[in-house]
């Protein structure tokens, strides 16, 4: 393991610790309460597609599919496995939650694989019905509420090409109820900034148009995150530059109407260009920070700063998730160097990381 010390302005130091490698481009962490690391193999190409959609973290290096080769492989007519992801989570429980992408333009609708870690066993799935969908809907990320038994769902909501800001809306599915909607659609605290780009190493990341042009990218509603005590959903998007908020149980309260809902929501802060954000114990929620290679907090005062930066190998920071250990483990995808956002050009080196870090307040396993 190698080690990074950071120093920030204000005085805080911050030690990013080198803590596994993969062949395959990991998307996101879950750490399980007994300490298991999982990883999803991220869905966008690297040479041929991985072989196992969600692996476990061996001692020695090496992997395994989890929860296993059957459910950790492409669908067959029996309907078990996983097409492709990269929500992935574990709850206090020994409970992981594996969030299929699908392809509901092909007839193909998310659904979520929850895995019981301590008998070993399918524990349920839960399709996500067409009215919370949409045929752009790209649903990549999720927050497990306990207190509620309740996920909410980031649907970046693709667009059909670069400028288009898609459709991206949260979806909130009760498991104990099965009820599911769809939510503060097209909000503007959901939606690309038009005045913020990303540039990674001095290069804007673009994707190809329709017309064979490159352009650069824009993305809304991405990370999201619960807070400890399963009050808060935070949420933002790709290429903006703020943190927002909502009460968890207002998500799934049915008696509010769209106005309604949207009027509850509050803006909580600046931050970065970032894929991923989780939050500790005293609000600070962390972000990770994909234009200046680093990691970065929002604080409850709103005020971001950076905690930590590699400008060598913190290269596309992606995903996070808390360890009962105390420390927030996230990915680094270098995403820009990948064909779909590099002029179809694949330039990613190898072994692909994944990092921890002490947290500045207390975290819990599930986030």
């Amino acid at each position: 393991m190698t080690t990074d010390d950071t120093r920030t302005d204000n005085g805080i130091e911050v030690e990013a610790e080198a803590y596994a490698r993969f062949d395959d481009r990991a998307g996101n962490p879950a750490m399980t309460p007994d300490g298991r690391l999982l990883v999803s193999n991220h869905p966008f190409p690297y040479g041929d597609p991985p072989e196992y959609r969600v692996v476990e973290y061996v001692d020695d290096g090496t992997v395994r599919p989890f929860p296993n080769e059957a459910w950790s492989t492409p669908p067959g007519d029996d309907g078990v496995g996983i097409r492709s992801l990269i929500g992935l989570r574990a709850a206090p429980d020994g409970t992981v939650r594996i969030l299929d992408i699908g392809d509901p333009a092909e007839g193909h609708p998310p659904k979520l694989v929850s895995w019981d870690t301590t008998t070993d066993c399918l524990k349920r799935v839960d399709h996500i019905p067409g009215h919370a969908t949409t045929d752009r809907s790209f649903m990549q990320d999720f927050a497990y509420d306990a207190v509620r038994n309740a996920i909410y769902i980031a649907d970046l909501g693709l667009s059909d090409e670069p400028g288009d800001p898609g459709a991206p809306a949260l979806v909130a599915l009760d498991l104990d109820t099965g009820r599911t909607r769809r939510v503060i659609e097209a909000h503007p605290s959901v939606m690309p900034d038009d005045s913020v780009s990303a540039v990674i190493e001095n290069e804007p990341v673009v994707q190809e148009n329709a017309d064979g042009e490159f352009e650069p990218i824009s993305a809304g509603l991405d990370g999201i995150t619960i807070d400890p005590s399963f009050e808060w959903v935070y949420y933002c998007g790709i290429t903006t530059e703020s943190i927002y908020r909502i009460r968890a149980a207002d998500l799934l309260d049915e008696s509010l109407d769209r106005d309604g809902l949207d009027a509850r929501i509050e803006r909580y802060g600046d931050a970065a260009v970032c894929d991923g954000i989780t939050v500790d114990t005293a609000g600070n929620v962390y972000v990770t920070d994909i234009t200046n290679n680093a990691i970065g907090v929002t604080r409850p005062s709103g005020e971001y700063e950076i905690i930590a930066r590699d400008d060598r190998r913190f290269l596309w920071p992606d995903g996070f998730c808390c360890g009962p250990d105390g420390h927030i483990y996230f990915t680094v995808t270098q995403l820009h160097r990948a064909p779909p956002f590099n002029r179809g050009e694949e330039e990613s080196y190898h072994p692909f990381e994944l990092f921890r870090l002490e947290s500045l307040a207390p975290v819990t396993v599930g986030r």
